[in-house]
C-alpha cells in the first residue's frame, strides 16, 4: 500500500508541474491575444486548471469568461464558463449553483447545436437530482441522454449512464435493476480498457453483493477496484473503498479488521495532494461515522466522539439526516455512560428527531421506488407507442411517395401539352408588353413635351408681362405730361391693360398647367379646401418651383403681397417655419 501511495505522490507531482506549466502558458496568450472570443475561451481553460486546487480563483476566472461572453454576445463562452462554474460549485459542494449554472450551459450546447456537450451536462444535472433525492427527474434525464446517446453513438458516455442508473436503482433499494445496469456499465467500461470507471462499477456491483450477505466476495472485489483506482489520483474513490471495507468488518463485529481499514479511509481522506471529482462532503460524514461507530466499538471513546462531532457538523450543514441520527446515538450512549446527562440528552433528542425524519424519508424512497417503476413501465409503453408509430409513419410515406410518382407522371404529360400552349400565349404577351412599352414610352415623351411647353410658354408670359409692365410705368409717367382730358384715358387704359393682360395670362397658364398636373387641383382641393383661388394661383406658381419675383411679374402683385399670400398658405396647411412649402406641394 505504501508503494501505490508513493507512486501516486510521484503522479500527482508530476501533473501539479505540468499544470504550473499550462498556466503560464494560458497566461502568456491572454496578454497577447485581441480575440475577445479566444480571451474567454482561455478563462474556461484557466478555471478548469484551478477548480481543484484553489477553487476560489477558478470561480473568478470562469465568472470573468463568463462576463465578457455575455457583453460580446458568445453563447458558447458562455455555456464553456457556465459548465466551469458547475464544476467548481460541485466540488465546493453547492449542488443548487451548480445546477443553475449546468442548466445555462445545456440550453446554450443544445442552441449552438453541441450535441455531445448537452448530453454530458445533462447527464451531470441528473447526478445532482441524484445527490438531492429528485429520482423522477434524475430517471428522465438519464433515459433521455441514453437515447442521444444510442442515436449518435456517444459510446463514452453510455456507459457512465447505465452506471448513474444503477445508483439510481442502488440508492431506492431496488437492487434486481441495480445490479442489471452495474453489470452493463462494467462491461462497456472493460470493452473500452477505461479501468479506472470500471472500477466504479465494480464497487457499485460490490455493494450490492454486501447487500445480499456476500461479504467475502464484496471485500475481495474492493480490493480490486482500489487497484484500479491507484491508476488515477483521486483520494475519494480510494477512501471511500476502505470505508467499506470497513463497514463490513464492522458488521461482522471483527473490530481490529475494521480499524485497520478505517484507518486507511481516513489517511487517504487527509491526503491533501489528491483531487475530487465531485462533492465530498458525503463520503467524508459517511467515512467519519464509521470511524466513530469503529472506534465505540474498540472502546476508544474519545476518539469516537471526535469523528461524530465531525461527522456531525459535515451532516448538518449538508442534511445528511442519516449519519447526524447515528452519530447522535454514539454520543448519548457515551455521554451517558460518562454521567454527563445533559450532554446525553441533547444528543437523545437529536437521535430521536433526525431518525424520525430519516424513517420518514425511507419510507418516502419505498413509495418513489413504486412510482419508478410505474414511470418506467409508462416510458417503456411510450417506447413501444412511438415504434408503432414509427411503422405506421413508414407505411404512410411509402403510399405518399407512390402518391407522389404518379402524380409527377401525370404532371409532366400536363406540363408538355401546357408547354406548347404556353409558348403561343407567350409570344402574345411579349407582343403586348412591347406595345404598352411604346405607349407608354409615346406618353412620357408627350408629358416631358407639355413640360417643356409650359416652361416656354411660363417663360413667354413672364416676358410679356414684364412688357406690359414696362408699357404701363411709361403711361404712368407720361400721365402728369399730358393734358388733363388726356389723363383719365391714360389711367383708363393702364387699368384695363392689367386687368386683360392678368385674366389672359392666368387662363393660358391654367390650361397648359393641368395638361401636366392633372390630378394637382384635385388633391390640393381635398386636403385644404378652405383656399382662396389667388392661393390656389399661389400653389399652382409654386409647384413650378416658381420664384416670388417671377409669381409677382406674373400676377401683377407686389414681392410683399407675394410673401403675405405664402404666409398664409402657411398658416392654412399648418406647416412649421422649418419646413419647405415648396417640397410640401410638390408632393401633392
Amino acid at each position: 500500500m505504501k508503494f501505490y501511495i508513493l507512486i501516486i505522490f510521484l503522479i500527482t507531482f508530476m501533473f501539479c508541474n505540468s499544470q504550473n506549466i499550462k498556466k503560464d502558458s494560458i497566461q502568456n496568450l491572454l496578454s497577447t491575444t485581441t480575440d475577445q472570443k479566444k480571451e474567454a475561451l482561455l478563462y474556461t481553460q484557466l478555471a478548469k486548471l484551478y477548480e481543484h486546487s484553489k477553487s476560489d480563483t477558478a470561480v473568478y476566472y470562469a465568472k470573468r469568461g463568463y462576463k465578457l461572453s455575455i457583453q460580446i454576445g458568445f453563447d458558447l463562452g458562455i455555456a464553456e464558463n457556465s459548465a466551469a462554474l458547475g464544476d467548481v460549485f460541485v466540488i465546493k459542494d453547492q449542488l443548487d449553483k451548480a445546477k443553475t449554472n449546468y442548466t445555462i450551459a445545456a440550453d446554450l450546447f443544445l442552441k449552438e447545436e453541441k450535441l455531445f456537450d448537452y448530453t454530458q451536462i445533462s447527464m451531470i444535472i441528473g447526478n445532482i437530482n441524484l445527490a438531492q433525492n429528485n429520482y423522477i427527474e434524475a430517471l428522465k434525464l438519464y433515459q433521455k441522454c441514453l437515447d442521444i446517446s444510442k442515436e449518435n453513438d456517444f459510446n463514452q458516455l453510455a456507459p457512465h449512464l447505465y452506471n448513474n442508473l444503477g445508483e439510481l436503482y442502488l440508492d431506492i433499494e431496488d437492487y434486481d435493476d441495480a445490479q442489471k445496469y452495474f453489470d452493463i456499465a462494467f462491461k462497456l467500461f472493460n470493452d473500452q480498457n477505461d479501468e479506472y470507471n470500471a472500477a466504479l462499477s465494480l464497487s457499485n456491483i460490490c455493494e450490492i453483493q454486501n447487500k445480499f450477505g456476500d461479504e467475502e466476495n464484496a471485500i475481495k472485489g474492493y480490493l480490486d477496484c482500489i487497484k484500479g483506482f491507484l491508476l488515477n489520483d483521486n483520494w475519494e474513490d480510494i477512501a471511500h473503498t476502505y470505508n467499506s471495507i470497513a463497514e463490513i468488518y464492522l458488521k461482522k463485529q471483527e473490530i481490529n479488521k475494521a480499524q485497520k481499514y478505517i484507518i486507511l479511509a481516513l489517511n487517504t481522506l487527509e491526503n491533501e495532494s489528491g483531487t475530487y471529482s465531485g462533492p465530498s462532503s458525503y463520503y467524508k460524514s459517511r467515512i467519519f461515522t464509521t470511524a466513530s461507530n469503529i472506534m465505540f466499538g474498540a472502546n476508544k471513546f474519545d476518539e469516537s466522539i471526535k469523528y461524530a462531532h465531525k461527522s456531525i457538523k459535515l451532516s448538518y450543514a449538508n442534511s445528511y439526516k442519516k449519519y447526524i441520527y447515528e452519530n447522535a446515538k454514539i454520543l448519548s450512549k457515551i455521554y451517558d455512560e460518562r454521567n454527563q446527562i445533559d450532554s446525553a440528552l441533547v444528543y437523545t433528542k437529536i437521535f430521536i428527531k433526525y431518525h424520525e425524519e430519516y424513517q420518514l424519508e425511507h419510507d418516502v424512497k419505498h413509495i418513489t421506488q413504486l412510482k419508478m417503476q410505474y414511470k418506467f413501465d409508462e416510458i417503456l409503453k411510450k417506447k413501444e407507442l412511438e415504434d408503432i408509430k414509427k411503422e405506421e409513419a413508414n407505411k404512410r410515406r411509402e403510399l405518399i411517395y407512390l402518391g407522389i410518382s404518379i402524380f409527377t407522371i401525370l404532371a409532366i404529360i400536363i406540363l408538355i401539352l401546357l408547354y406548347s400552349n404556353q409558348k403561343s400565349k407567350t409570344a402574345k404577351i411579349l407582343l403586348k408588353k412591347e406595345n404598352l412599352e411604346l405607349e407608354k414610352e409615346k406618353l412620357n415623351q408627350d408629358i416631358e413635351y407639355k413640360k417643356k411647353e409650359l416652361a416656354s410658354n411660363m417663360m413667354y408670359l413672364i416676358e410679356k408681362n414684364e412688357f406690359i409692365t414696362t408699357i404701363a410705368h411709361k403711361l404712368i409717367e407720361l400721365k402728369p405730361s399730358v393734358k388733363k382730358d388726356n389723363r383719365d384715358i391714360i389711367q383708363h387704359l393702364i387699368i384695363e391693360l392689367k386687368q386683360n393682360s392678368s385674366s389672359k395670362i392666368w387662363d393660358e397658364f391654367e390650361l397648359r398647367f393641368k395638361e401636366v398636373h392633372s390630378g394637382f387641383y384635385d388633391t390640393l382641393h381635398q386636403r385644404f379646401p378652405d383656399l382662396t383661388p389667388n392661393e390656389i394661383k399661389i400653389c399652382a406658381f409654386l409647384r413650378l418651383n416658381m420664384s416670388t419675383k417671377e409669381i409677382s411679374s406674373i400676377t401683377y402683385q407686389s414681392v410683399k403681397s407675394i410673401n403675405m399670400a405664402r404666409f398664409r398658405l402657411r398658416k392654412k396647411m399648418n406647416i412649421d417655419r422649418e419646413e419647405n412649402l415648396i417640397a410640401l406641394i410638390s408632393q401633392l
